[in-house]
């Protein structure tokens, strides 16, 4: 009993002395620490300069909320997130970037002794490729465009400039990055009466060029032709149609004073269409003050007027002082809702069409100072009268009695009475040559009424 009484005496006063030596004041908050995802044995291998770097952090009495990282050590980003990809522009050829990194725990502090790496980095040089569906056609005139994208593994903002040249590369020229469409004249070093090659590549930045690609494609050139005389006519005419050897002769016989060019765009499926019809077509009409633009009615959808083409070009062109006669027989389905003419004072064309039309039928002259045309063989057939709007001209109807409506089958007009900028048929003129009097009626429009001598 003695000396269990002594035990609890010992450790009552081992109590009382612990109790009087009870720490005093407020912990400290310690700093969290960080760590980056590569520890290296030495300098890292040379990367792109699209990089994606990883890190965490730990706090030894807290919770890590966020970190703050640099590229400088000075300028510090905040993100809650633990990797971030990084796209480092190069100056040179390859450069090497310093990362620190330092953690922040939720009391804000901060990591004092950040973790960082060194990442060598080398430049990767850009690529570029002409746009498919754009490639030049064969033959053109003296305006050529080119439409092109341009890319780069280290980020497509590091193109800095395009450079093309024609013909020869020793010497080049420069675009913006910005620019990818590019339109040559001859004052842009297109050669006339010759073939001609367009050489392109890419620069980034650092001064490395994409490979050097051209158009046309290896081995092959396209030819640019000179315009000649103020007139240019447009061959829309279907090959394989019997008629189309007269149709053609009748323009070159009735134009046999007037110098002129020509543009078929019906050959080879189409092949001397520009792909990029806006710039190089519409600047490609407004190499000449008029335009002659022939076809006939289809029978197929592959031998239709080429509407589209025309509603995509002619009003810039007549917009910038061109004048255009456009000469047509009309589809014998119209789509609902499809306008052949837009490009035109028409409102649209009729439902109903004449399926044949005798030889030597005659217009009705509603102006006196045309010259009355008749039907010739092949005449025209299943021919279309126009809705005109309340501002076009009329120059002929035809002569057609009930059921058809004398006051609608309206075949040709013009834009305004004077001066105007637009006549149009809706049949094929050299069909109606049957008294001889269709080449004096194109002359008469181009000479009166477009002013064109």
């Amino acid at each position: 009993m003695r000396i269990y009484l002594i035990i609890l005496s010992i450790g009552a006063l081992l109590l009382i002395q612990s109790c009087s030596e009870l720490p005093t004041g407020v912990v400290e908050n310690q700093p969290p620490n960080t760590f980056l995802s590569l520890f290296p044995d030495s300098t890292i291998s040379p990367q792109k300069t699209r990089i994606k770097i990883t890190w965490w952090g730990d706090d030894p009495d807290g919770l890590v909320t966020g970190f703050r990282f640099s590229f400088d050590s000075t300028n510090w980003t905040y993100t809650t997130k633990n990797d971030s990809t990084f796209l480092l522009a190069i100056s040179g050829d390859d450069s090497t970037f310093h990362f620190w990194v330092s953690a922040v725990d939720d009391k804000g502090l901060t990591d004092p002794t950040p973790a960082s790496n060194r990442y060598p980095v080398y430049n990767s040089p850009p690529s570029v490729m002409f746009n498919t569906g754009t490639e030049i056609a064969d033959t053109t005139f003296t305006i050529a465009s080119f439409a092109w994208t341009g890319t780069d593994p280290d980020g497509d903002n590091t193109i800095k400039y395009y450079n093309w040249a024609v013909n020869d590369t020793s010497t080049w020229h420069k675009v913006p990055s910005t620019v990818n469409l590019l339109t040559l004249t001859r004052d842009s070093g297109l050669v006339p009466n010759s073939d001609n090659i367009l050489y392109l590549k890419a620069e980034d930045i650092t001064g490395a060029f994409s490979p050097v690609i051209r158009m046309p494609d290896t081995s092959k050139t396209w030819f640019v032709r000179q315009p000649v005389g103020r007139i240019l006519v447009i061959d829309d005419y279907t090959p394989t149609l019997p008629d189309n050897g007269t149709a053609h002769q009748f323009y070159e016989d009735a134009l046999d004073t007037m110098q002129h060019s020509i543009l078929d765009i019906k050959i080879s499926g189409g092949a001397n269409v520009p792909r990029i019809k806006n710039p190089m077509f519409i600047e490609t009409l407004k190499l000449f003050q008029c335009v002659i633009w022939y076809s006939n009615r289809a029978n197929a959808e592959s031998e239709n007027p080429n509407f589209d083409l025309a509603q995509e070009t002619l009003p810039f062109y007549m917009a910038a002082g061109g004048k255009v006669f456009f000469t047509c027989g009309f589809p014998n389905n119209i789509p609902q809702g499809y306008n052949p003419v837009d490009f035109a004072p028409v409102d649209s064309v009729t439902a109903y069409q004449v399926g044949s039309m005798p030889l030597q039928t005659p217009t009705i002259v509603i102006d006196n100072s045309y010259p009355e045309l008749q039907s010739g063989s092949p005449s025209p057939d299943f021919v279309r009268g126009m809705y005109r709007q309340q501002s076009a001209h009329i120059i002929y109807k035809l002569p057609f009695n009930p059921p058809y409506d004398t006051n609608k089958i309206v075949v040709c007009i013009k834009d305004i009475a004077n001066n105007p900028r637009l006549v149009l048929m809706t049949l094929p003129l050299h069909r109606m040559n049957q008294a001889q009097n269709a080449a004096a009626f194109l002359r008469r429009v181009i000479n009166t009424d477009f002013g064109i001598r």
